[in-house]
Protein backbone atom coordinates (compact mmCIF):
# COMPACT_ATOMS: atom_id res chain seq x y z
CA UNK A 1 0.00 0.00 0.00
CA UNK A 2 1.20 3.17 -0.65
CA UNK A 3 1.46 5.70 2.33
CA UNK A 4 -2.07 7.77 1.24
CA UNK A 5 -3.91 4.26 1.62
CA UNK A 6 -1.73 3.06 5.02
CA UNK A 7 -3.36 6.63 6.53
CA UNK A 8 -6.36 5.80 5.22
CA UNK A 9 -7.10 2.27 6.47
CA UNK A 10 -5.23 3.05 9.73
CA UNK A 11 -7.90 5.88 10.20
CA UNK A 12 -10.83 3.16 9.66
CA UNK A 13 -9.18 1.12 12.03
CA UNK A 14 -10.02 4.09 15.30
CA UNK A 15 -12.98 3.27 16.93
CA UNK A 16 -15.46 5.95 16.85
CA UNK A 17 -15.71 6.16 20.77
CA UNK A 18 -11.90 6.68 20.66
CA UNK A 19 -11.49 9.50 18.35
CA UNK A 20 -9.18 11.44 20.22
CA UNK A 21 -6.77 8.88 21.12
CA UNK A 22 -3.44 9.38 19.29
CA UNK A 23 -2.29 6.51 17.60
CA UNK A 24 1.18 7.54 16.57
CA UNK A 25 4.17 9.35 17.97
CA UNK A 26 3.70 12.46 16.50
CA UNK A 27 -0.10 12.87 17.30
CA UNK A 28 0.91 11.52 20.87
CA UNK A 29 3.15 14.50 20.63
CA UNK A 30 0.71 16.89 19.35
CA UNK A 31 -1.78 16.30 21.88
CA UNK A 32 1.03 16.94 24.82
CA UNK A 33 1.89 20.04 22.96
CA UNK A 34 -1.69 20.80 22.94
CA UNK A 35 -2.63 20.21 26.25
CA UNK A 36 0.48 21.92 27.76
CA UNK A 37 -0.68 25.04 25.93
CA UNK A 38 -3.96 24.72 27.32
CA UNK A 39 -2.58 24.23 30.85
CA UNK A 40 0.24 27.65 30.17
CA UNK A 41 -2.72 29.86 29.04
CA UNK A 42 -5.26 28.80 31.99
CA UNK A 43 -2.91 29.36 34.48
CA UNK A 44 -1.58 32.70 33.10
CA UNK A 45 -5.80 33.60 32.82
CA UNK A 46 -5.82 32.64 36.99
CA UNK A 47 -2.32 34.59 37.81
CA UNK A 48 -4.08 37.83 35.84
CA UNK A 49 -7.25 37.71 37.75
CA UNK A 50 -5.47 37.19 41.18
CA UNK A 51 -3.79 40.23 40.54
CA UNK A 52 -6.28 42.07 38.84
CA UNK A 53 -8.76 41.43 42.28
CA UNK A 54 -5.94 41.68 44.68
CA UNK A 55 -4.97 45.14 43.26
CA UNK A 56 -8.63 46.22 43.37
CA UNK A 57 -8.15 45.02 46.91
CA UNK A 58 -4.99 47.36 47.75
CA UNK A 59 -7.47 50.36 45.33
CA UNK A 60 -9.98 50.54 48.42
CA UNK A 61 -7.51 51.76 50.63
CA UNK A 62 -6.87 54.37 48.02
CA UNK A 63 -10.74 55.56 48.95
CA UNK A 64 -11.55 58.54 51.45
CA UNK A 65 -14.49 57.85 53.68
CA UNK A 66 -17.32 59.33 51.33
CA UNK A 67 -16.18 56.79 48.74
CA UNK A 68 -16.32 53.96 50.66
CA UNK A 69 -19.77 54.92 51.62
CA UNK A 70 -21.06 55.30 48.35
CA UNK A 71 -19.67 51.71 47.81
CA UNK A 72 -21.40 50.85 50.80
CA UNK A 73 -18.61 49.80 52.48
CA UNK A 74 -16.95 50.88 56.43
CA UNK A 75 -12.94 51.65 56.38
CA UNK A 76 -12.22 48.38 58.45
CA UNK A 77 -14.25 46.52 55.82
CA UNK A 78 -11.86 47.91 53.45
CA UNK A 79 -9.17 47.12 55.67
CA UNK A 80 -10.08 43.45 55.98
CA UNK A 81 -10.66 43.02 52.50
CA UNK A 82 -7.02 44.91 51.74
CA UNK A 83 -5.77 42.25 53.83
CA UNK A 84 -7.05 39.41 52.47
CA UNK A 85 -5.52 36.12 51.32
CA UNK A 86 -7.22 34.97 47.84
CA UNK A 87 -6.24 31.28 48.35
CA UNK A 88 -7.26 30.97 52.32
CA UNK A 89 -11.00 31.90 51.91
CA UNK A 90 -10.58 33.86 54.85
CA UNK A 91 -13.70 36.35 53.86
CA UNK A 92 -16.39 36.87 56.10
Amino acid sequence: MSGHYSKIAQNADRSPWRKDRPRTSAELLEAVGRKIREARASLAFRLRALSGRARMRRDLLDLDDFQLKDLGLTRDEALRAAERIEWRCDWK
